[in-house]
């Protein structure tokens, strides 16, 4: 598997990807050892191959497909990542607009359709929308950021996944680029329940401002 995706989807299909150099290493290792680490070192990497990956696997790209397959499948079966398996909450912030909002319906099911990345953390995570809130501000006036009304286009969402099965969720904070946020990896094609959406003031934001928190339960194989 490990010779396969190098060969046809690293050294083919992404050939032409910003910082490829990066990526071919953590991918020539990972043949060299037959080990998944290092897959999550290059999905973790500050380079482009987490967001073109996960948006190939999310749209069903054609091209490759079956290399993806593999990735996904030794990251989440591989018998030597079996000591990182997580169960418990895990915390992820997104910003969406308030249509897609309305769709997170208390009782409706969901499938991961691509890798999240979440932490066990909650406060690393509000620091994360801190910053990206910090830097939209300066990249966009009120103005863009705001409807005729006065209502922000997008909000922050807080998204807690309670994660219940052995490898939906993998702590990979050992092998994360990004060392003590106590990153969860989240598996595509996970199910899970919408519980509960509500909001919340936010002790750990500035201005303990308002967030829409919504509560997803990881179902059962068999619904």
């Amino acid at each position: 598997m490990f010779e396969r995706i190098e060969k046809n989807y690293i050294d083919k299909t992404l050939s032409n990807m910003n910082k490829m150099d990066i990526i071919r290493r953590f991918f020539q290792k990972a043949s060299l050892e037959q080990d998944p680490k290092w897959l999550i070192k290059a999905y973790t990497a500050e380079t482009d191959f987490y967001r073109v990956l996960n948006n190939e696997i999310a749209c069903g790209a054609n091209q490759s497909q079956q290399e993806r397959r593999y990735i996904i499948a030794l990251i989440s079966h591989h018998p030597s990542l079996d000591t990182y398996t997580f169960i418990g909450n895990a915390y992820r912030v997104m910003q969406i607009n308030n249509e897609n909002l309305t769709r997170y319906k208390t009782g409706c099911y969901l499938m991961t359709k691509s890798f999240l990345s979440s932490s066990i953390d909650r406060k690393v995570v509000e620091l994360h929308s801190i910053r990206e809130e910090n830097f939209l501000i300066g990249q966009k006036s009120a103005v863009e950021r705001t409807k005729s009304d006065g209502t922000l286009i997008k909000v922050w969402v807080m998204c807690i996944y309670t994660i219940k099965h052995r490898r939906t969720g993998l702590h990979i904070e050992n092998y994360s680029q990004y060392a003590n946020e106590g990153e969860i990896l989240i598996m595509p094609h996970s199910v899970f329940q919408v519980k509960k959406v509500s909001k919340q003031n936010s002790s750990s934001l500035p201005n303990n401002p308002s967030i829409t928190e919504i509560h997803l339960e990881e179902c059962d194989q068999y619904i």
